[in-house]
């Protein structure tokens, strides 16, 4: 993946995951969100050159981030989507652009990231502030 994706994905998904271990009904949540943690550090694996792995990681973060958005309290369920629908973005930006033209691809991650710029941050903020609450052990 690019350096510029992987940043962007590692800050999204760094911030949404927080050890979780509740047993109350967030457990599903916090479950999702380890889950996410897993996926995305194996995507930090993916070779940036290996155009057909990083579209796979991706996939699979995306897919992952969904859950987590699905799983997500009614409260934290907005900013948790928001977090979803950025990665899937940044997804297609990859997978309907062509490997063989950065510059074209450099474009669509940029115009993906100019859309959710607004919201992205505090969205991000939220949710991880939320996984804190409520997915990390009491002190």
């Amino acid at each position: 993946m690019t350096t510029v994706l992987r940043c962007v994905l590692a800050t999204a998904v760094a911030a949404v995951v927080i050890s979780c271990s509740t047993p109350n009904s967030e457990a599903s949540f916090c479950e999702a969100s380890i889950e996410l943690q897993k996926v995305d550090a194996l995507s930090l694996e993916v070779s940036p050159s290996d155009d057909a792995a990083a579209r796979g990681a991706l996939t699979q973060t995306a897919a992952q981030a969904a859950r987590v958005a699905r799983e997500a309290p009614l409260e934290i369920r907005t900013d948790a989507e928001l977090v979803a629908a950025f990665v899937l973005a940044l997804t297609n930006a990859i997978n309907n652009t062509n490997f063989e033209d950065p510059l074209e691809r450099a474009a669509a991650i940029g115009a993906t990231q100019e859309q959710f710029k607004d919201q992205l941050s505090n969205a991000v903020t939220n949710l991880a502030a939320f996984t804190a609450r409520t997915c990390s052990p009491a002190p």
